[in-house]
């Protein structure tokens, strides 16, 4: 197992992780019409951007048995710049249950501490009871604040934690 950063090489790769999770674990939280949302072409696009323009983000890999198994992207919070930001994680279906979430998102606390933040915000769908018990166990608290993204018609909440 080892972590490193995203290259445009891995676009394809990680677009399929991102799918796999959209469409699959998210099964119970996003309605169909928003799981069919994304194509595997609009899918790499989003991912080219975080790769090709990161700004201050990092899109992160967990390669496990010669497989991207995890992606992750990190930066600062974009609505307080005291604070570190998880954007995404997302654990390829076949590789879940391994404990390769809680080990990217330990790397992924690591990273934003070593940034000099003591803090770490990320949002999440309420409804993911799964990506909730993983946050909780690692010390996330709601912060007040939730949405609800038009697209997507499911309720998010802020998490946090001190680093």
């Amino acid at each position: 197992m080892e972590f490193r950063v995203a290259t445009l090489a891995d676009l394809e790769n990680i677009a399929t992780i991102f799918l796999k999770c959209w469409t699959i674990s998210y099964s119970e939280v996003l309605s169909e019409s928003a799981r069919k949302s994304f194509s595997l072409e609009s899918a790499k696009d989003l991912w080219r951007t975080s790769i090709e323009i990161p700004e201050d983000k990092e899109t992160v890999l967990l390669i496990n048995e010669d497989a991207i198994a995890v992606v992750f992207r990190i930066g600062g919070d974009k609505t307080d710049h005291n604070r570190g930001h998880l954007f995404s994680l997302y654990v390829d279906p076949a590789h879940a249950g391994k404990g390769l979430g809680k080990a990217s998102l330990m790397e992924a606390m690591d990273r934003i501490r070593v940034r000099g933040f003591h803090e770490m915000t990320l949002w999440v769908f309420a409804e993911n009871t799964i990506a909730n018990s993983l946050y909780t166990k690692a010390g996330f608290t709601p912060s007040g604040n939730s949405r609800t993204t038009p697209e997507w018609g499911a309720q998010e909440i802020e998490l946090i934690t001190t680093l």
